[in-house]
């Protein structure tokens, strides 16, 4: 079954590694709400925000924590970005991910401290 999902991809600080933060919003107004209120304290906080989209995951993953309760970012994904929306895809220890943040669709690839769950 399909639920909503709130993607946010930042640049580590000093301009490293593309992170990946994943939540489980109520409903789609839910998650557009979240998506632009996490975007302006994120930005406000000077970091760099490449994408918050809400998209639709069968996928269950592990509650985003703040700060340091959140733990290393080790977890491998890619997410692609259609015109709307976003398809993450967890990556395994020997799958590959190649970058294309100029093409269209744009696909990233992002280290998150979220892990899947059952």
């Amino acid at each position: 079954m399909l639920k909503p999902v709130l993607v946010v991809l930042t640049l580590a600080p000093g301009g490293g590694a593309t992170h990946l933060a994943l939540s489980s919003p109520e409903d789609t107004a839910a998650c557009a709400a979240r998506a632009e209120t996490v975007r302006g304290v994120l930005e406000g906080a000077g970091v760099k925000v490449i994408a918050t989209r809400c998209a639709e995951t069968d996928l269950s993953f592990t509650a985003y924590a703040h700060g340091e309760a959140q733990g290393p970012h080790i977890h491998p994904w890619r997410v692609t970005l259609p015109a709307s929306g976003a398809v993450i895809e967890p990556l395994g220890a020997t799958e590959n991910c190649h970058p294309a943040p100029e093409a269209t669709p744009a696909v990233h690839c992002a280290l998150s401290a979220q892990a899947l769950t059952d």
